[in-house]
């Protein structure tokens, strides 16, 4: 929002006209947040590029979520993209999601996750399978942490719409799954800010999404500052900020969710797969 409001002003004049920023520096660290954000500079900021009012009370909403969100960084062998992704998400206004091999990293029980990050546990690594198990262990505690971001009134809206294959395709066994389709049940039945549907087989845009892992995040009301996200099994993911290409892949998120079950039916869907695993 600090980068669109300027709009190719010079960062010494801003500097200049806000005198609270101090230097360059500090005005480049505020756009990059390279810094702890201070809400008094930030409004003053927008203040002198004459921003409307609802956008500078989102900026201030934004800061609030950020200082309830938790307090620690992605894993270190984390990608730029996903720390980006990070970054933004937990500031995030809104999160819609889609996901056609796996429940989301947001949704997933603790051995749902492990079991997908088993295989990469065990690939030979040079005779350092200890250290990728120490890696492995890491990167399974910050996605259980970054749950958390669910939680609270001030939680980002989280839509996700799953590919029924994803409830077929059993991870770390017969029980596990039933654990991980009661976990949605319950996610879907008790969590307001979290929208879940689930797209049939028989869907129109059933496996013709632009991308099998896809994440956009909107910071704001608007349309500042949104991304997408494209996710690569336990790859660094990549990020989109073109805006044409956020928009084409919008419409493809839009679709998904227009064509999925709406919430009854998708806790009908999940009761299903989850009697069919019952003993």
């Amino acid at each position: 929002m600090l980068q669109q409001f300027r709009a190719g002003t010079p960062q010494a004049e801003v500097v200049a006209a806000v005198p609270e920023i101090g230097s360059v520096p500090t005005l480049s660290r505020y756009e990059n947040a390279g810094v702890e954000m201070k809400p008094e500079k930030v409004v003053a900021l927008l203040r002198s590029y004459g921003a409307p009012q609802k956008d500078i009370d989102e900026a201030v909403e934004c800061l609030s979520r950020a200082k309830q969100s938790p307090g620690w960084t992605p894993p270190a062998d984390s990608s730029e993209a996903f720390r980006a992704l990070f970054a933004v998400e937990s500031r995030a206004k809104m999160i819609r999601v889609y996901q056609e091999s796996n429940v989301p990293g947001m949704l997933q029980t603790r051995a749902y996750a492990k079991a997908l990050m088993r295989d990469f546990s065990q690939t030979p690594l040079g005779g350092q399978q200890g250290k990728r198990q120490e890696e492995v262990d890491e990167r399974l505690e910050f996605r259980m942490r970054r749950q958390t971001l669910l939680d609270g009134d001030k939680a980002p809206l989280y839509e996700a719409v799953i590919a029924e294959s994803v409830l077929q395709l059993q991870r770390g066994g017969r029980r596990v799954h039933r654990e991980q389709l009661r976990h949605l049940y319950n996610v879907a039945e008790n969590k307001p800010r979290v929208r879940l549907r689930v797209l049939r087989f028989s869907a129109p845009s059933a496996g013709s999404a632009l991308h099998n892992a896809m994440t956009l995040i909107k910071p704001f009301d608007e349309e500042k500052g949104r991304l997408v996200y494209l996710e690569n099994r336990n790859r660094g993911g990549e990020l989109i900020t073109d805006e044409d290409e956020i928009e084409a892949y919008m419409k493809s998120l839009n679709n998904l969710w227009l064509e999925a079950c709406d919430k009854v039916e998708t806790m009908k869907v999940l009761q299903h797969y989850i009697d069919q695993l019952s003993d």
